[in-house]
């Protein structure tokens, strides 16, 4: 994790602008939890056979029930599948979510050991909230990848290969239109991811620059009530709260 973001310093100019953190970087956070991971990817796996399973059994049910035929222990099958897919999905939840939160401490962790070594002229060009923003916002985002990106990835692109495997044999055709489908969809994030991953970079920074405000504000709380300043600094915390949130505000999502 870098301190990749540019901020304004104390003394206006700029912070510069260090390497873009890439996924190789992740991986010695993630390497402490081999075993763990592979028994999620393990349960991603029995999760989307089990899914897959369901509306195959769903299938041969309305089948009976048409045909008037004794349904037997096909139902009770089908309830074991559901049930056993509940199970292995709120496992494999809780083991992302203690791996997400072991990552996210060993993440500030070295930061933290990284900020206090890095050298005066990077405080000097940083504002002490933006680099707190970094420790506390920043390394929140690992835990969201781990906890929801990961398992989703693996399990849906599980689903996915063998939805369209099933599909190919009980219908060519609308496996084709599907497959259209993706095709136009996976072209439309893609040409939208990097207008997004640029929209998040930004709100991240402006995240940090109102951290930095709040952080100077209460520093200096009794210079500012001193001095009868107490409405320009909220007016200043607020410009730099909507210029972080601006676009959800101007949606009327945030209250006035």
């Amino acid at each position: 994790m870098s301190l990749s973001a540019p901020a304004r310093g104390r003394r206006g100019r700029r912070a510069p602008v260090g390497p873009r953190a890439s996924f190789r970087q992740l991986l010695p956070f993630l390497a402490e939890h081999t075993r763990t991971l592979i028994v999620v990817g393990v349960l991603s796996i029995l999760g989307a056979g089990a899914t897959l399973v369901q509306p195959l059994l769903v299938g041969q049910v309305i089948s009976r029930v048409q045909q008037s035929a004794p349904l037997g222990a096909l139902v009770w099958l089908l309830v074991g599948f559901v049930v056993l897919s509940s199970l292995i999905s709120g496992y494999q939840h809780y083991l992302l979510q203690r791996t997400g939160t072991a990552v996210v401490y060993s993440s500030r962790r070295r930061l933290i050991a990284r900020i206090l070594h890095l050298p005066i002229s990077e405080f000097d060009a940083r504002r002490t909230g933006d680099l707190v923003s970094r420790v506390g916002t920043d390394t929140t985002l690992l835990y969201a990848v781990l906890t929801q990106g990961l398992a989703d990835a693996v399990g849906n692109a599980l689903i996915l290969v063998g939805a369209i495997i099933a599909m190919a044999f009980i219908d060519p055709l609308l496996l084709g239109l599907i497959v259209l489908v993706l095709g136009a969809s996976i072209a439309t994030v893609g040409i939208l991811s990097t207008r997004i991953r640029a929209a998040s970079a930004a709100q991240q920074e402006k995240v940090g620059e109102l951290a930095s405000g709040v952080e100077r504000a209460v520093g200096s709380i009794r210079t500012i009530r001193a001095a009868g300043a107490t409405d320009r600094e909220v007016a200043n915390v607020t410009a730099a709260a909507t210029e972080a949130y601006g676009r959800a505000c101007a949606s009327r999502a945030c209250p006035r």
